[in-house]
């Protein structure tokens, strides 16, 4: 039998939920490759998606507030990143393709990401 936590859910949730507005209600507009971006990280989830593990960003730019994606390696590059960083954060950041040297004519997605 699992064990009884004395926290009620109520709080538990509204200590861990992500804001439905800072995710759901936002426009996606995802960054492009090759292309250099500055933007203000307001909030970010990892969660299971339909190929592994990804991260949605809420974030603002010069247009507005918009959502995106980050899938494979994007996605470890972004936690390594923005561990123990408060938000919101102010980066500079580009979404490239890099030769893989374990499999010869392949590539793979990297993030480059820095705080400005």
């Amino acid at each position: 039998m699992p064990k009884k936590n004395s926290e009620s859910l109520d709080d538990f949730l509204a200590r861990n939920t992500t804001s439905v507005e800072d995710i759901e209600d936002v426009e996606t507009l995802n960054l492009e490759r090759d292309m250099l971006h500055a933007i203000l990280i307001k909030n970010h989830h990892t969660f299971e998606g339909k190929f592994g593990p990804a991260v949605v960003v809420t974030y603002e730019n010069e247009d507005g507030t918009f959502k995106t994606y980050f899938g494979g390696f994007e996605v470890t590059h972004f936690n390594n990143f923005i561990a123990e960083k408060e938000l919101p954060l102010r980066v500079q950041l580009a979404r490239v393709q890099k030769p893989s040297a374990s499999n010869e004519g392949r590539t793979y997605n990297q993030l480059v990401i820095e705080e400005v």
